[in-house]
């Protein structure tokens, strides 16, 4: 009898915590609207909750944050998608579960008006009343801390408390398959996981340069999901070739994001954030392959997948894909071994995209090269104090470049337009080592991705060391683009890995009046310096007085952002718009603007200047100062206020007409 009582009581204490543990948060893939619409009223009940989330997949760690939930219902992250048509009477209700305030936003109507602030306390409950005149992408949000510093969603215990919330042109309905992809960030403490790795810590210095009090303290984690999961247990998307693809994404963090997609162009048919959101004619689209989200920022976009394949989107800061990121320790990869880099050795904000050949397609063959050139990925020792320097150089004559050969930055490759050029890259490193041709319109398997790039059982392995690796290359169009390593980002790119790849029309020699200014870091240290064309402080560039020339401006800084403008004296020029991405402007966008252009990692930009006569101008481009330099000034004492802006490099490169 008494063990079956003991049995019994321990019954009891089982399920009396059972009730108390918090629920597991479900991922939200934004599919289905929340909410029950009658007679052009949409009426929705909202719980704020404590939950458990585990963005590495159903079996990873969970950690302890608050999400929304329809009542009745599983709480999500993000929270319940609210989507009507312009014109829909909305009654919402809010019930704070939890035991702190809500400070809410989000929930009106979206004209212009700055977002009200809702205080919400501990157990009670709020209803929103609007009608929803303005069509647009926006989200809602709630904070927990008492003074939040920026208009934007929280990334401590709070970070999770967003949905999306979409309002479609009156007298529409949501396209077909469109697809809504919410970014959330967290940083945090949490008992379960312990204290930060010190990988984490490693491929974080360089963004957030300190250890800081609160978030940013050696305890806390860092994870950056999109619909509640981090790569690679993010959704998989999956397409065929000719379908149109509408996305929705919502940088709900508050950090920026630009966001690339391999292999295609994309269409921006929208820009906005939590208040308004401006929508562009068809005339206004924007054809590109990275586009910046800033903090709390949302897009449209649209793209037609043309080739077959595995493809990738994702955020072109490399601290915000890698595989440190994850909660769990990664899989094997890194190593000098045959790997799939973009399983092992990622994670974070990518999102995988399966293309599949139309029905009754077969995937076509390569054709037959008209060109053939030879890469070496090469390395020398010590040239970062004691971390190696790498470089891709192209083989110039006769004979192989020396294994330890370095170019700063790597060679200049030189493609035509529709010209099938084959490009042979060997790897005479002792590091795994990839090439992504970002930007050109490649076959899924020359993308660049170990691991991932290609189709079906073709797929391309990342090359290992004394390996190499056959790319072939067909280029749709001439422009500005970038080639560059796509394994251990972090560390590859700022020591070396990266260089401009133009491509030049059918017909022509190459125009001898573009000058090109390649932007990147000198090294993977944090005494590591802006670089322009590999060089701290660039020689004066010379100009012709009566001629246009063409200033090719290219970012692939492992993280850093770039803001170039051109002066004289201390007064602002303007220059031409040519080309974003490698592709042509239309002749509405290539119009004369003021010469000031912020470049984001992964973007490309040209412009062109015009002067008249002789003179002298300066090209000034600035960028984060070095992490060593951050980091003496937020040791400072008295510290700097947290909103103080962080310190800056300029480089001021002489413009000489004439």
């Amino acid at each position: 009898m008494a063990s079956i009582l003991f049995s019994l009581i321990a019954l009891v204490l089982q399920l009396g915590t059972a009730t108390l543990r918090p629920e597991n948060a479900e991922p939200n893939d934004n599919r289905l609207a929340a909410g029950r619409l009658e007679r052009g009223t949409l009426r929705l009940q909202l719980e704020s909750r404590a939950v458990l989330w585990r963005p590495d997949g159903p079996t990873g760690p969970a950690i302890p944050v608050y999400a929304f939930a329809e009542k009745g219902k599983h709480a999500s992250i993000p929270g319940p998608m609210i989507r009507v048509a312009a014109g829909t009477e909305l009654q919402v209700s809010v019930h704070n579960t939890l035991a702190v305030a809500l400070r809410f936003r989000g929930l009106q109507d979206h004209s212009g008006a700055p977002l009200d602030t809702t205080v919400i306390e501990p157990g009670a409950m709020r209803e929103f009343r609007f009608r929803a005149a303005t069509a647009g992408t926006y989200y809602y949000f709630a904070r927990t801390d008492s003074v939040p510093v920026l208009p934007v969603p929280g990334s401590t215990a709070d970070a999770a408390l967003t949905g999306a919330f979409i309002v479609d042109p009156a007298g529409t309905t949501p396209p077909k398959d469109e697809r809504v992809l919410l970014i959330n960030l967290w940083t945090d403490t949490a008992t379960s996981l312990g204290e930060r790795p010190a990988a984490m810590r490693a491929a974080l210095r360089r963004e957030f340069y300190l250890d800081r009090p609160g978030s940013f303290s050696t305890a806390s984690w860092f994870t950056i999901t999109v619909n509640g999961r981090s790569w690679p247990n993010t959704e998989r998307l999956s397409y065929t070739v000719g379908d149109t693809v509408r996305w929705r994404v919502i940088n709900a963090s508050w950090i920026p994001h630009p966001m690339h997609l391999h292999g295609f162009y994309f269409d921006v048919s929208s820009v906005g954030n939590a208040t308004q959101d401006t929508i562009f004619a068809p005339a206004e689209y924007r054809k590109v392959v990275t586009q910046p989200l800033f903090r709390g920022e949302t897009m449209r976009m649209t793209w037609r997948p043309t080739r077959a394949g595995n493809w990738l989107f994702h955020c072109h800061i490399v601290t915000h894909i890698d595989a440190a990121l994850r909660l769990s320790p990664p899989g094997a990869g890194g190593g000098a071994h045959h790997g799939n880099h973009a399983e092992n050795a990622m994670a974070g904000l990518v999102m995988g995209i399966h293309v599949k050949p139309a029905k009754g397609a077969t995937l076509a063959g390569d054709p037959v090269p008209r060109r053939r050139l030879r890469v070496f990925v090469t390395e020398r020792a010590n040239v970062y104090g004691d971390k190696p320097g790498l470089s891709y150089v192209l083989q110039e004559g006769d004979s192989p470049p020396a294994p330890d050969s370095l170019r700063i930055p790597s060679s200049t490759i030189v493609l035509r337009q529709n010209e099938p050029t084959e490009v042979a890259v060997i790897n005479r490193a002792s590091v795994m080592a990839t090439v992504h041709w970002h930007g050109i319109e490649v076959e899924s398997y020359y993308d660049g991705v170990g691991g991932w790039s290609g189709w079906g059982q073709r797929v391309a392995p990342a090359i290992a060391p004394g390996d190499s690796f056959v790319v072939r290359l067909h280029p749709d169009r001439a422009g500005t683009f970038i080639y560059h390593a796509h394994t251990n980002e972090v560390t590859q790119l700022p020591s070396g890995l990266f260089g401009p790849l133009i491509v030049l029309p059918e017909v022509g020699e190459r125009d001898t009046t573009e000058r090109v200014f390649l932007l990147g870091m000198g090294g993977p240290l944090d005494d590591a310096m802006p670089t322009i064309n590999g060089l701290v402080k660039p020689a004066p560039v010379e100009l012709r007085a009566g001629v246009a020339h063409r200033f090719r401006f290219i970012n692939i800084a492992p993280l850093e952002r770039r803001t170039v403008e051109l002066l004289a004296d201390s007064t602002r020029q303007r220059w031409r718009a040519l080309a974003k991405d490698g592709a042509e402007l239309p002749l509405n966008q290539a119009v004369l603007l003021p010469a000031n252009q912020r470049i984001e990692p992964g973007e490309t930009f040209d412009y062109e200047i015009l002067r008249q006569k002789p003179e002298t101008l300066t090209l000034q481009i600035a960028g984060p100062a070095p992490v060593s330099v951050r980091a003496a000034r937020l040791n400072s004492s008295p510290p700097p206020p947290p909103t103080t802006p962080a310190p800056l490099n300029f480089a001021r490169i002489p413009i000489i007409v004439r």
